[in-house]
């Protein structure tokens, strides 16, 4: 060993001693490391040594109060701001509900002039919180993400910036999260999440099979997109089919004579709208009732409409007879909004699928007089403007002939007679 290295081995080895000037009690702090003070005390089963003097460990403990209050102080000091923002932040509860989709079928969602950013939350179609995202053009944004949830994109909230800030982008989807007691599952799940971020992989056996297999992935979503009522036109995404994945082309930019056509189309939409108000479990409530389309037939008129109630939308078709509004002074569609009303009240399923008992109500397609049938109540809806048709506007089908067994009607001996038993 060089006599350099063997110096040094020799002034580690001494104990660490400190200046004159250090030991005297006022500034005995001097030569203390506070940071080997909070050190344990032990080190692989052996004590280890402090390096301050009994009289400094003493004055560190009676300054450790004030200490702990500095760094509270600097603690708050740092979160103000973030607090501040959270504060400021308007909270999901204070906003809008508005639909993804338009009533006449497109994504057009209405953003302030100056907006350079948007903070938003979709909803499925309960109106539960599903995910909350930021966006720099809104329009596209919602496209990408209700091709890849069409089920669970209905509804939005929106918080529009005039300024990109992503602090405060931030600090508002935190404080929606904590009025949300926590992030929806887009949100905190990974699963959830890819699929609202990431473009919507095709499973395939092989490589080869991957085009092909995301080519028949775009078309089911195209499929449930239109099933939506989605108006727009939806263009995969053509390098990422290759790679078997995906996600579609945004939105080109609408033109103004585009704009004007669908302002058109919205006004049509207003005017074709009523809502509905009556009385459910003894309080008001109210439904809107929107004609997409109309037919006169010989007897009458036959509608298309969309119920939207309690955050459902469903699809019907009514069939009224004159007789259910000439007599009584009404349009065919005062008789409309009265019969769902009733429909309503009596908590009629809005929606029936495959067979039904002679016991259910179909409600997806009927006519007036079905409704009285079914329900005796029915024509108290209508005693204030007079009498309906009752049973002598039923279809009747009535027995003129005998036809075979008729089974417990027949006397044993005409089922002798017709199956020739002896």
């Amino acid at each position: 060993m060089s006599q350099v290295a063997a110096n040094m081995v020799a002034r580690q080895a001494q104990p660490l001693r400190c200046s004159s000037s250090a030991r005297q009690p006022s500034r005995a702090a001097a030569c203390v490391n506070v940071a080997h003070l909070r050190a344990p005390s032990t080190f692989a089963g052996r004590p280890v040594r402090t390096w301050a003097s009994p009289a400094a460990q003493q004055q560190l403990a009676a300054s450790a109060p004030a200490r702990r209050q500095q760094r509270q102080r600097s603690t708050r000091t740092a979160a103000a701001p973030a607090a501040a923002a959270s504060a400021a932040a308007p909270s999901l509860d204070s906003l809008e509900f508005y639909p993804v989709l338009s009533v006449q079928g497109f994504i057009s969602p209405e953003v302030p002039e100056g907006t350079e950013a948007t903070v938003f939350a979709l909803y499925d179609e309960a109106r539960t919180l599903q995910y909350v995202g930021f966006s720099k053009g809104l329009r596209d944004t919602l496209r990408t993400l209700f091709s890849r949830r069409p089920e669970k994109t209905h509804y939005f909230k929106a918080l529009h910036l005039a300024k990109l800030d992503q602090q405060q982008m931030l600090d508002t989807r935190s404080a929606w999260f904590d009025g949300n007691y926590g992030p929806p599952p887009g949100n905190k799940l990974p699963h959830e999440r890819d699929q609202w971020q990431q473009p919507l992989a095709a499973h395939a056996i092989s490589e080869r099979g991957k085009a092909a297999a995301a080519a028949e992935l775009a078309k089911q979503l195209q499929q449930r997109i239109r099933q939506r009522g989605c108006k727009e036109e939806f263009v995969p995404n053509a390098d990422l089919l290759g790679e078997g994945q995906v996600d579609f082309l945004p939105a080109a930019a609408l033109s103004p004579e585009e704009l004007e056509r669908q302002r058109q189309l919205a006004e049509a939409a207003a005017k074709a709208t009523r809502t509905v108000g009556f009385d459910m479990d003894s309080a008001p409530a109210s439904f809107d009732l929107f004609y997409k389309h109309s037919y006169q037939t010989n007897g009458g008129w036959m509608y298309d409409v969309t119920v939207t109630f309690q955050d459902k939308e469903t699809q019907h078709r009514v069939i009224v007879g004159r007789d259910y509004y000439e007599p009584q002074g009404v349009d065919p569609q005062t008789t409309v909004e009265r019969v769902f009303a009733f429909l309503l009240k009596k908590k009629v399923p809005r929606q029936t699928e495959g067979m039904l008992l002679n016991s259910q109500f179909s409600s997806n397609y009927f006519s007036i007089s079905q409704v009285e049938q079914n329900f005796p109540d029915f024509a108290a809806e209508f005693a204030e403007l007079g009498q309906l048709p009752g049973e002598e506007g039923f279809w009747r089908f009535n027995r003129t002939q005998d036809y075979g067994n008729k089974g417990e009607n027949e006397s044993p001996e005409q089922l002798k007679a017709t199956f020739g038993w002896s």
